[in-house]
């Protein structure tokens, strides 16, 4: 049961997680917006990967979910702070 619960926290969470930092990248980036919107999209294959490793290196179940959280919050603030325009 808890490799099923990793399983999903991995797929969603961190799907959730990149996606906010994709958002929050692509905005801060100081490219033209088709350029950071590839290299923010990019950058995030990398952050998922991450993000799905983090989930099975950490032995907590709860501390995975609490930082896949953390990260997409903190993402998704920086991506509400706005960037360059």
């Amino acid at each position: 049961m808890r490799h099923l619960a990793r399983l999903l926290l991995a797929a969603a969470g961190g799907y959730a997680a990149t996606s906010a930092a994709v958002v929050a990248l692509a905005a801060w980036l100081p490219l033209p917006r088709a350029e950071a919107v590839l290299a923010a999209t990019l950058a995030g294959l990398a952050l998922l990967v991450a993000a799905v490793v983090w989930v099975y290196a950490v032995p907590s179940l709860r501390r995975a979910g609490a930082g896949l959280l953390l990260a997409g919050g903190l993402a998704l603030g920086l991506a509400a702070l706005g960037g360059s325009p």
